[in-house]
C-alpha cells in the first residue's frame, strides 16, 4: 500500500491558485498574515484589522512572525497566567479572545483562497474551486487501502474524494473516527460520501491529525461523564467548512503550537491509528509538508514507526525540507529504496505512478 502526507504546500499547489486572478492564496504558515491582508470582502474586514492589530501588540509593528509562532505566543501567555492566577495586572480573557480570533481567521483566508464566490461577488458557495491535480491524484493515483495523513485544516482533498472517489471513499469509516456500539456517535458523513460508496473495509483512509474545519467534536459533559463512565464523544462531519452563520464559527482543530494536544479523545485516536498505517506503508509520498523542525510529535511519529521502504517520493520546492524529510524516513531507507525529488505538485502528477509504486 501507498502512504501519502499532505500539508499545506500541497494546497498552496492546487490548479486554481492563480495569484494574478485573486491574490489572496492557500496560506503557508510563513506567509499567513500576508494572505489574511489580501482579503478582500467586506464581511472579512473588522476580522482582518483586529487580527491585524492583535498581532502589532504582540509584537510590535515590524513584526516578521509565522502562525505558529503567534498560536504558541497565545497560547503560553494564558496557561502561565491562569497558572499564576495574575489577573489583577493582566486580563486573560483578552489574549483568550485573540486567540479566538485568530483560530477565527484561519476559516476566512482558506474560505477566501478556497471556495467559489457568489455571483454577486458578496460570499462564497458550498462549491469548492476545482483542481484538477487533486482529481487526477483520486482518480488516477490512490487505491482502495491506500493511507493519507493529513496536517492541513482545509477540505480540498474531502471535497475531491466526494466528487471523485466513487467505489474508493467512504467517509462513514475512512476517516477513522470510532462511531460507537451503534454508530451513534459519528454523523453527518453522508454530505461527504461519493455517489459510489466504497465498502467499510475497502475504503482509503483520511487521517486529519490537525483536525479540520469540517469537524466539530464535542466532548461528554462532566454531568453527563459521571451518570455514564463510557459515554464517548460525538464527532459531526459539518457540510460547511468555511461558512460563518451565527456567531462564530465552530470546528475543531489542534492550533499549530509546539505543545500540540495530540493525545487527547477522537483525534488522540487518529494518531494512533496513522502509528499503524505509517508501520504498513512500503510506498510513501510526502507533498507539501515541509516536517518543521519544531514540530517533535509529529516527527517522532515518523521515526518510530517507518519500516523498511521500497520508495519515498518528497514534493516541496523547499531544499531544506526535502532534506528534513529524508532525514527523518532515514531508518527505511536501505539499498534498493527508490528516493525521488520533485518541486510541484504538478510535476509529480505529471509522472507515471508505475516508477514509485511498487506493489
Amino acid at each position: 500500500m501507498a502512504l501519502f502526507i499532505f500539508g499545506a504546500g500541497a494546497t498552496r499547489g492546487c490548479s486554481f491558485v492563480k495569484p494574478h486572478i485573486n491574490p489572496c492564496l492557500p496560506p503557508l504558515d510563513a506567509d499567513f498574515f500576508t494572505q489574511l491582508q489580501r482579503s478582500k470582502h467586506k464581511k472579512n474586514k473588522s476580522l482582518v484589522e483586529n487580527v491585524m492589530a492583535d498581532v502589532v501588540d504582540l509584537f510590535g509593528q515590524n513584526f516578521g512572525v509565522s502562525m505558529e509562532t503567534v498560536f504558541s505566543v497565545m497560547d503560553q501567555t494564558i496557561r502561565m497566567l491562569e497558572h499564576i492566577h495574575d489577573e489583577e495586572h493582566v486580563d486573560v480573557k483578552k489574549y483568550k479572545e485573540m486567540r479566538v480570533r485568530l483560530t477565527q481567521a484561519i476559516a476566512t483566508v482558506l474560505e477566501e483562497s478556497i471556495m467559489q464566490e457568489n455571483s454577486a461577488k458578496t460570499g462564497f458557495t458550498l462549491n469548492p474551486k476545482p483542481c484538477r491535480h487533486h482529481r487526477k491524484f483520486v482518480e488516477k493515483i490512490l487505491h482502495k487501502h491506500d493511507a493519507i495523513i493529513s496536517f492541513n485544516y482545509d477540505c480540498v482533498l474531502d471535497y475531491a474524494l466526494r466528487d471523485y472517489g466513487g467505489g474508493k471513499w467512504n467517509a462513514r469509516s475512512g476517516y477513522c473516527f470510532d462511531g460507537g456500539y451503534w454508530g451513534h456517535n459519528f454523523k453527518g458523513e453522508a454530505k461527504w460520501q461519493p455517489q459510489k460508496v466504497a465498502g467499510q473495509n475497502d475504503t482509503i483512509k483520511l487521517l486529519k491529525l490537525h483536525g479540520s474545519l469540517h469537524f466539530k467534536i464535542e466532548l461528554p459533559q462532566k454531568r453527563q461523564q459521571e451518570k455514564n463512565p463510557n459515554a464517548k464523544p460525538t464527532v459531526e462531519l459539518k457540510e460547511r467548512p468555511y461558512t460563518q452563520q451565527y456567531g462564530a464559527r465552530v470546528f475543531s482543530i489542534i492550533p499549530p503550537e509546539w505543545n500540540k494536544r495530540f493525545d487527547e479523545g477522537p483525534i488522540g485516536n487518529l494518531w494512533i491509528k496513522a502509528a499503524q498505517e505509517i508501520r504498513r506503508a512500503k510506498n510513501v509520498v510526502v507533498i507539501g509538508y515541509s516536517m518543521p523542525p519544531n514540530d517533535l510529535h509529529s516527527s517522532t511519529l515518523f521515526r518510530t514507526n517507518i519500516g523498511p521502504l521500497k520508495s519515498l517520493v518528497v514534493v516541496n520546492p523547499d531544499k531544506e525540507a526535502r532534506k528534513r524529510i529524508r532525514s527523518v524516513f532515514s531508518k527505511g531507507l536501505i539499498r534498493t529504496t527508490k528516493v525521488l525529488s520533485f518541486e510541484r505538485f504538478s510535476d509529480f502528477m505529471a509522472l507515471d505512478s508505475k516508477i514509485w509504486n511498487y506493489s
